[in-house]
């Protein structure tokens, strides 16, 4: 049985999906992607959640890009940054799943 929490959302209690702990070791190659799935509800629950709130589906998504590159930069640096974000547009595959998930939202 999950367990949620709860957060406002448009005026009523909301549940917000839990974020699981990883299955993986640090320094598996697969646990980028268990941490993926393992943040993916928690974020679709804010995107719909600035949703609710007016904010435009591209207001959402060029913040939430901008506040994770600034995150990430403070962590590994901008060059880092800068080749993931490099190496990533090039990935018809990510330019897919963008393209989908901001779909939801349309």
């Amino acid at each position: 049985m999950e367990r949620f929490s709860t957060f406002a959302l448009s005026g009523c209690m909301a549940p917000k999906p839990p974020i699981e702990s990883p299955l993986l070791s640090e320094g598996s190659p697969d646990r980028p992607v268990n941490c993926e799935v393992a943040l993916e509800p928690a974020f679709e629950a804010l995107v719909k959640a600035c949703l609710l709130k007016g904010w435009s589906a591209q207001e959402v998504a060029e913040t939430l890009l901008k506040l994770a590159t600034e995150h990430a930069e403070t962590i590994v640096g901008r060059q880092r940054v800068a080749a993931l974000l490099g190496r990533w547009r090039v990935s018809s595959l990510v330019d897919m799943y963008v393209s989908q998930f901001l779909a939801r939202f349309r």
